[in-house]
């Protein structure tokens, strides 16, 4: 994810029904994740 990756990308490889399981499994530092929420293409209820 660090490099460049999507979270939502990374959902759907793990097969998870939700953007919320994903994050509990993914570590980031807080400006990548705040990045990934700013960034995300949903534009979900998500915020820090």
């Amino acid at each position: 994810m660090i490099n460049g990756g999507s979270i939502i990308t990374l959902q759907r490889i793990l097969g998870h029904a939700s953007l919320k399981q994903t994050m509990t499994y993914a570590h980031f530092a807080p400006d990548f994740l705040q990045d990934a929420i700013v960034n995300n293409p949903l534009k979900g209820g998500l915020s820090l």
